[in-house]
């Protein structure tokens, strides 16, 4: 399990969904939260040159363009995978595309590889992967993007 402490002091767990723990905090303050997602900074060159720094809510990804990929958890062997639609509607730096310029739909693992880091494996289309063994060696996987927390 990868935890992360919020700006606000918060600390959220991807589980399959990003949740917030249950610390004494008053509603609208879990709302505040939820509403304007953890921040993180582009770490690796893919990152760097292709989504920018990102925000990340429990439904979605905010680009440092302003484009938004719609993600929603998915069931399945592997820990912290999401589904996400609509990544041909992305703009992303220099016209890049998240995956390939066919990828309209796919899946992202969200891990921690590391203290304050956010790693996003991207696969395109079906299937889901179907383990943490080889993910990246997947037919499917597409890239890697790593963040830093600011």
């Amino acid at each position: 399990m990868a935890r992360f402490t919020m700006n606000s002091g918060l600390t959220s767990v991807f589980m399959g969904a990003l949740l917030l723990s249950t610390l004494p905090v008053s509603a609208s303050s879990i709302d505040a939260a939820n509403e304007t997602g953890e921040r993180w900074e582009a770490f690796s060159t893919t990152a760097q040159s292709i989504t920018g720094d990102i925000i990340v809510t429990p439904t979605s990804i905010t680009m440092a363009s302003g484009s938004v990929l719609q993600i929603e958890p998915f069931p399945g062997d592997v820990p912290n995978l999401y589904r996400f639609t609509g990544a041909e509607h992305l703009r992303l730096i220099r016209d890049n595309t998240l995956c390939g310029p066919d990828t309209t739909d796919g899946y992202l693992v969200l891990v921690s590889p590391g203290d304050n880091m956010l790693e996003i494996d991207v696969f395109d289309g079906d299937p889901p992967p179907g383990s943490v063994d080889n993910m990246h060696s997947a037919p499917n996987f597409c890239a890697s993007y790593i963040y830093d927390r600011p």
